[in-house]
């Protein structure tokens, strides 16, 4: 089953240096899982101010660019997994977490969920 992980910041985040040591394990865990299948993609996303949101309301369709300050939190990136069970899944998001306390990020947040249905290339 695949699942999408969320990386969420509070604002104040939003642009942070990742620490040194964040940046040498990332590598490493990311081939692993890559490897191992458990992650099919991941990624980063650009500071808020270079994104638009789309807006219904109504029927009627607006556009706002960022920033977004008005957001208590934003995500920041992602990851698709593969995983056997939600059990699993949540497992590895609790490592990708204990990866960022480990290496000087103590504070971070990610929403594991699983994807229902979509379309595989």
């Amino acid at each position: 089953m695949r699942y999408f992980m969320t990386i969420i910041l509070k604002p104040e985040q939003e642009g942070m240096s990742v620490p040194k040591e964040l940046g040498d394990a990332m590598g490493p865990y990311i081939e692993k899982n890559l490897a191992s299948g458990a992650l099919i993609s991941t990624a980063g996303l650009k500071r808020s101010k270079e994104g638009t949101r789309i807006i219904a309301q109504s029927g009627r369709t607006s556009t706002v660019d960022g920033p977004f300050t008005e957001s208590k939190e934003l995500v920041g990136g992602y990851a698709v997994l593969e995983a056997p069970s939600h059990e699993a899944a949540v497992e590895l998001g609790r490592e990708f977490v204990k990866l960022h306390t480990d290496n000087g990020w103590p504070d971070v947040i990610v929403e594991v969920r699983e994807i229902d249905g979509g379309v595989n290339y």
